[in-house]
């Protein structure tokens, strides 16, 4: 490669995983407790229950057990796919946001071969009720008691042993040859919770994704070779089921047959009248092909990016994090009109990260979505490859590791105050995963920020942590306040104008309904030395330290919480925090900057050199609706103070 091309590349976050440490050590899954820790008997709701011969009274239902079995997907549904998985392996839509990882199903040692009392147990306890030795505090599990009924645990353990020992079956019984009737027996057995009966995209899932379901019945698809508009093709079909959509709650459907997966797209063709209509007419398809792309030089992305700016800046923004000014007019979250794809995590892409995948996705478009088709009249191969080659310069060459541990480095002098003080270039950034807070009522099923970036120092006397991530719509009373970077207007074709003649500047930006926030997490000084608070911001027993910056009133308050809805802003004297803040092209960042020590040493979280201190995160976009409990949240990391 050029060695020039280096200039035009992204500085890439120095993301540390030097730390691996037993404590917080990567799970790959949550190992639950042995059959003989589960408790002699539980309370629920004043009633107790004695675990140990507890049987699931509709297991052997004498009426309508399909009927019972149906009840339990939709409260699964409901309430569990998101971190479990529509496979019940743990890899739901936030499976990879919190740890230890959410418990898979599909394994012999799970719950479904031990005592029904347990699955019983575990599911109504959670996390809270686990004995000791399991890390009660550091599992994500809720305590569904007083959320589900006994009949709905009862229920939603029945979907769940009965899908997870099928999964578990020898298929020695699969028919030889794929057909309708094979795939609807799957697809009514798999599809029909998000798909819905139809394949109207209607699902029990449907109210809590985003994106929604895909509407088989219009017969099309984002993931193509066909042109924009143009049914799929059988093999498109077949690879969407076998891969999955990245990112949302359709998974990859590989662990079926191929005959079952075939007969699935025998069936799904006759959910919409557009295939038999093709049929008919004996039309054939039109494959788009993906040509051998040209070398990677500094001509080429320094004329991608020029064509980039005025293509396609307009949604993706000017530094790809999704936040060009055409998003204020064509992003509906309640309709499902999504957020164009923030072009800086490439891992997020549906179709991949490749070059040729890139080139088939502009050349195909994305149907359903605001994303065009880059049409061969318009854009050559040449200026499609110039694109592809810029749009890589945007992003990270890989998601960064997860390291559980961070090292805040000790150095001399006055603590950088600002986000852009080139000093922050420096330091290591640690990537924090953050998923929707869907534990407990109010939830957020489809938050905007997936990931926070977190830098820290200390100088002995103060400690400095930035914090970044990306959020496509600015509080636009920050305008007020201090200087902004918002993606400019390209040339954009009048359908996707914002302004109408002359652009009016209000002179004093209101701020929005809720405010974009950020919140770091320590335990309160009360609990450095004792058990780890529930992540969820602790609880009556274990309170947390919050530091929390609001862009309105744009300030930043010390808080303790106990519990999600439990939080008490400190007195006047007990606040302690100095912060500056800046927002560029879909990109907050915020410094808080505090003593080591505080005066208070119950409330506050104190730090010292050599010491480690538990640190979690929280976010909230105020213009998606996200307040109270409605955000993202962090699992627990631990810092190390150099």
């Amino acid at each position: 490669m050029n060695k020039g091309l280096l200039f035009f590349l992204p500085i890439l976050f120095l993301v540390s995983s030097r730390l691996a440490s037993p404590a917080l050590a990567q799970e790959v899954h949550f190992h639950s407790p042995p059959a003989s820790e589960m408790p002699q008997g539980i309370s629920v709701e004043k009633q107790t229950f004695s675990l140990k011969n507890l049987r699931n009274p509709f297991t052997r239902a004498a009426k309508s057990p399909e009927k019972a079995l149906q009840e339990g997907a939709t409260v699964y549904f409901k309430h569990c796919v998101f971190c479990h998985g529509d496979l019940l392996d743990g890899s739901g839509v936030f499976g990879d946001r919190f740890f230890p990882k959410p418990a898979s199903f599909i394994h012999e040692g799970s719950f479904i071969n031990k005592p029904e009392g347990y699955g019983f147990w575990r599911v109504l306890k959670g996390g809270k009720g686990l004995p000791k030795p399991y890390s009660p505090w550091n599992s994500a599990m809720p305590a569904w008691e007083g959320q589900l009924t006994v009949d709905e645990v009862w229920k939603v353990l029945l979907f769940i042993q009965t899908t997870a020992r099928e999964r578990l079956a020898d298929k020695a019984n699969t028919p030889s040859e794929p057909s309708e009737d094979l795939g609807k027996k799957i697809y009514q057995d798999k599809c029909v919770h998000c798909h819905g009966a139809t394949g109207e995209g209607d699902g029990v899932i449907t109210p809590f994704s985003s994106p929604r379901p895909r509407d088989l019945s219009k017969g099309h698809i984002k993931l193509r070779t066909t042109p924009f508009g143009k049914v799929p093709t059988d093999d498109d079909l077949f690879l969407a089921i076998t891969h999955g959509m990245k990112g949302t709650t359709m998974p990859p459907w590989g662990h079926l047959s191929e005959t079952e997966r075939w007969g699935l797209v025998a069936y799904i063709k006759t959910l919409s009248p557009k295939f038999e209509k093709f049929e008919k007419k004996n039309k054939s398809h039109t494959i788009i092909t993906v040509p051998e792309p040209p070398p990677l030089t500094l001509e080429s992305i320094a004329r991608g990016k020029d064509l980039f700016i005025k293509n396609c800046s307009g949604c993706h923004g000017v530094k790809g994090r999704n936040d060009g000014v055409s998003t204020r007019k064509i992003v509906n979250i309640p309709t499902d009109a999504l957020w164009p794809r923030n072009l800086s995590k490439p891992w997020t892409f549906r179709r991949g990260v490749s070059r040729k995948q890139i080139y088939l996705t502009l050349r195909t478009g994305l149907s359903g979505t605001a994303m065009p088709r880059f049409s061969e009249r318009v854009f050559n191969d040449a200026k499609v490859w110039d694109i592809v080659h810029y749009v890589q310069t945007l992003s990270l060459s890989q998601k960064p590791e997860v390291s559980r541990q961070i090292r805040i480095r000790r150095t001399d002098g006055t603590l950088p105050e600002n986000p852009e003080d080139p000093v922050w270039k420096t330091v290591p950034s640690y990537f924090f995963p953050v998923g929707g807070q869907i534990m407990y009522s109010e939830k957020s099923f489809f938050p905007t920020t997936d990931n926070v970036y977190l830098k820290a120092l200390h100088n002995g006397d103060e400690i400095a942590f930035l914090v970044e991530w990306d959020d496509p719509k600015m509080d636009p009373f920050l305008s007020n306040l201090i200087p902004v970077k918002e993606s400019p207007p390209p040339p954009l074709p009048p359908e996707l104008q914002v302004d109408e003649g002359e652009p009016q500047v209000e002179s004093h930006p209101k701020p929005q309904k809720f405010s974009d926030s950020v919140a770091l997490q320590f335990p309160a000084a009360e609990e450095q030395n004792g058990d780890l608070p529930n992540f969820l911001n602790g609880d009556a027993d274990h309170p947390v330290n919050l530091w929390k910056w609001d862009s309105y009133p744009f300030a930043a308050t010390e808080l303790n919480a106990r519990g999600l809805q439990n939080w008490n802003e400190q007195d006047k004297p007990s606040q302690n925090l100095k912060f500056k803040a800046s927002y560029e092209y879909g990109r907050y960042s915020v410094v808080f900057v505090r003593k080591l020590k505080t005066p208070d040493t119950r409330q506050d979280v104190q730090f010292a050199s050599g010491a480690k201190v538990p640190v979690a995160v929280n976010v909230w976009n105020g213009s998606e609706g996200e307040t109270g409990t409605r955000k993202a949240v962090s699992s627990w990391f631990e810092a190390l103070l150099e």
